[in-house]
């Protein structure tokens, strides 16, 4: 039987540190979305393969498909979150799942975890207002609230650890590279006349 705690399954965290042990390409992770443009400011992202050691890690059959829009005032229809809400909503998930997973692996409880990110910008930079005034978020804040039966400097510590190795939130802290590339898709009519 599992050994479960905090709904955190450790058995399998386990394997994982052991498989690493032995193979320290299994530490080398990738996740993958694709976005799919649905007219306006809408976007579907598919989020289905990650990769560990350079196979596919990912069950069969797993798929998960978000949403993501504009409010009006930016150009949208307002019927899904924003990319920086979405940002902020990975910060959320990545805080709750590791303090769950730290406080279970502390020997510890927990109730109840509430997470809230703020995530501040000043958008004449993105609006072509103000040259000089950067489109990036210019202050990234989280606070959390914890309850549970057990020892509350385990629950502390429990944040205290996620906040020094949060991958979502050292990524969003410290310089990371980002490349690009774009492909110009050929029209199949264009396609068909020079074939």
């Amino acid at each position: 039987m599992a050994t479960i705690r905090n709904g955190v399954n450790l058995d399998n965290i386990q394997q994982l540190v052991e498989a690493v042990k032995e193979d320290a390409e299994v530490a080398k992770v990738k996740f993958v979305a694709n976005s799919t443009w649905k007219q306006g400011t809408k976007t579907e992202v598919t989020i289905a393969d990650w990769y560990s050691g350079g196979q596919n890690a990912a069950r069969e059959g797993r798929e998960f498909k978000i949403a993501i829009d504009e409010p009006a005032q930016l150009g949208g229809a307002d019927e899904a979150p924003n990319p920086a809400e979405v940002l902020a909503a990975g910060l959320c998930g990545c805080i709750t799942a590791g303090i769950a997973t730290n406080a279970a692996l502390f020997g510890t409880d927990v109730e109840q975890i509430e997470v809230t990110v703020e995530v501040d910008f000043d958008i004449r930079g993105l609006l072509g207002l103000e040259r000089d005034v950067p489109s990036q978020a210019l202050n990234i804040n989280y606070s959390v609230n914890l309850k549970g039966p057990g020892d509350s400097e385990k629950l502390i510590k429990s944040k205290e650890v996620i906040d020094g190795k949060s991958p979502v939130k050292n990524t969003l802290a410290n310089p990371v590279s980002v490349t690009t590339s774009v492909n110009i898709l050929e029209d199949q009519l264009d396609a068909v006349v020079a074939g």
